[in-house]
């Protein structure tokens, strides 16, 4: 049921509340607004994309934030859908909306979140249903060196570089297992850095023993190529 633009955010009740607008979170959205039901998509942050497709601040004029990031297109290709459905009244993405709390009500969920430093700035979300797309973290396992300065996770170097434009470094090794190792490398490069070294404590010769889940992902292989080229 439609809703007039001076409703009060909290006494509208959603069909479905999305928690997390990165990839996952704008993807449901936009595919729950297709199939027809009312979505909020709720945000810490000021924009959408979340940790993987992190904006730099405006202030920084970044004339080009697409070379900065892997499948920018798939990105632009949800966001213009949900600026669609914003439009049609199906869809609402409330930026600066940190959730704290979800209460089960009669008909659905209250989705508790405040909006600002101040803590009597809060609203409640009231919905149906609630989809959790709040993506992973980055874990670091302590070792001797770890807190050094200079050391940084592979995670938040491209985050230093996404967010503000800067290298963690003119000269860096990318130490740690698994395939974000070469996507990190492959930014950095790709930015001015020097990469003297991708130190893998496994060995990406272990994919090759499982054919079928490269098969399955094509599209995966032909990228960690890619950043293995670059």
């Amino acid at each position: 049921m439609p809703t007039s633009p001076s409703e009060p955010l909290d006494t509208f009740p959603y069909d479905l509340v999305v928690v997390g607008a990165g990839p996952a979170g704008l993807a449901a959205a936009v595919t729950a607004a297709d199939l027809g039901l009312r979505c909020a998509l709720l945000d810490g942050g000021q924009s959408t994309g979340g940790q993987y497709y992190r904006h730099p601040a405006p202030g920084l004029g970044a004339a080009r934030p697409d070379r900065l990031h892997h499948h920018w297109s798939a990105y632009t290709g949800l966001a213009d859908r949900l600026a669609v459905h914003e439009r049609a009244g199906r869809a609402a993405f409330r930026a600066g909306h940190q959730v704290w709390a979800l209460e089960r009500t009669e008909d659905g969920f209250a989705v508790h979140v405040t909006r600002g430093p101040e803590s009597t700035d809060r609203a409640t979300v009231r919905s149906r249903s609630v989809l959790l797309a709040t993506g992973a973290y980055e874990r670091q396992l302590p070792f001797p060196g770890w807190t050094l300065p200079g050391v940084v996770t592979a995670g938040g170097a491209q985050a230093m570089l996404k967010a503000g434009l800067v290298l963690p470094g003119k000269r860096i090794v990318v130490a740690g297992s698994g395939p974000l190792l070469l996507a990190a490398a492959s930014s950095l490069v790709t930015a001015g850095a020097e990469v003297p070294a991708v130190v893998e404590a496994t060995a990406y010769l272990g994919y090759v023993r499982r054919p079928g889940v490269l098969a399955g992902v094509p599209g995966k292989l032909v990228e960690g190529a890619g950043h293995g080229s670059a």
